[in-house]
């Protein structure tokens, strides 16, 4: 307690004795062993190689709450981290010109700044009500003041990219120069979204998207009191940019109808309503659904409509995206089958 540094001792698993010693309560040391135990026959040994080539992902234990194993963590990550790679893209040599679209890979050593876009946060200050892009830099360099490109807009259209920050934690910092390999913090116009490409030069740079989980909660949500409208849309709109929820609405509904999030779990629906209330001072009602898969209907929405004709789509729910694709919402895995 008060902030005092613990006495980080290491001791290997197989020397059993020892940690029994130290634990001094055998309920403790006993669930110690079996979960260890359970993991070694869940998981598979951790691989090095395979990690570097991100085809493993090395899983700690620890709580930021209580402050337990956070700087081992940190110390680890720090010990098997590795150089910038390169990452794949597609891009066009100038966009002034009819050239082709290539995909290749983007290396560190780029000379142009290409950076992409892997998380939006907003009110990180609730008393200024900020709007944050966290960009992971590949090549070239971030410097203070730069203007980029963005992979979303129109060709020609530049983003003044006065200040980054830092984040570690709470605690922020201004970043003058960045280089690959680092993530800053960047002042979100409300026209940036994951996945999308910051750039420099007179080619374009697109890097894929990054994938989403399909969600399997889905529930109305509404604010009971309307003169909290305005408020609550607002809460709404930024939480979805952050992608903490999906949003799905009827068809043909441009925004006047109810409003149906879709998440991979029930704490996202309570996470949404308590920073609703919390950074937007409002309340809001949730009405979940008895659906718990959903799928894009690839075809488009010609495809539903014949499919619909035909009979063939019975006890399913149909609803638009963000992008007014076609999305069917099933109740269970053999209604999908």
């Amino acid at each position: 307690g008060g902030g005092a540094q613990a006495e980080v001792i290491e001791v290997p698993l197989e020397d059993t004795k020892r940690l029994e010693e130290l634990i001094d309560d055998p309920e403790l040391f006993g669930k110690l062993i079996e979960d260890a135990e359970i993991l070694q026959e869940l998981l598979e040994p951790l691989d090095m190689e395979r990690v570097l080539s991100a085809d493993q992902s090395p899983l700690f234990f620890g709580s930021a709450m209580t402050n337990f194993g956070v700087q081992l963590f940190l110390d680890k990550f720090c010990d098997m981290g590795t150089k910038p790679v390169g990452r794949l893209a597609a891009s066009k040599a100038d966009v002034s010109k009819k050239s082709e679209v290539v995909e290749d890979v983007i290396s560190p050593d780029h000379t142009e700044f290409t950076g992409f876009i892997f998380k939006t946060q907003a009110n990180l200050d609730p008393k200024h009500r900020d709007r944050l892009a966290y960009v992971r830099i590949v090549s070239g360099k971030y410097e203070k003041g730069m203007k980029v490109s963005h992979s979303r807009s129109k060709p020609g259209k530049k983003y003044n990219l006065a200040q980054a920050q830092a984040l570690f934690g709470s605690d922020r910092s201004s970043v003058e120069v960045a280089y690959p390999g680092d993530v800053i913090g960047i002042n979100n116009p409300g026209n940036f979204a994951i996945g999308d490409t910051l750039f420099t030069g007179v080619g374009s740079v697109a890097f894929p998207g990054i994938p989403s989980f399909s969600p399997e909660k889905f529930s109305y949500i509404r604010s009971p009191n309307p003169s909290d409208y305005k408020a609550f849309r607002k809460g709404i709109d930024q939480l979805l940019d952050e992608g903490a929820v999906q949003a799905l609405r009827q068809r043909n509904d441009d925004g006047g109808g109810p409003l149906l999030l879709a998440a991979v779990g029930q704490l996202q629906f309570e996470v949404v309503q308590a920073r609703l209330k919390g950074e937007y001072g409002v309340e809001s009602i949730m009405e979940p659904l008895g659906y718990s898969l959903a799928r894009w209907a690839d075809g488009g929405w010609d495809a539903v409509d014949k499919a619909d004709a035909d009979g063939k789509l019975f006890g399913i729910m149909i609803v638009q995206d963000r992008w007014k694709r076609p999305v069917f919402l099933f109740r269970n895995d053999w209604k999908a089958a």
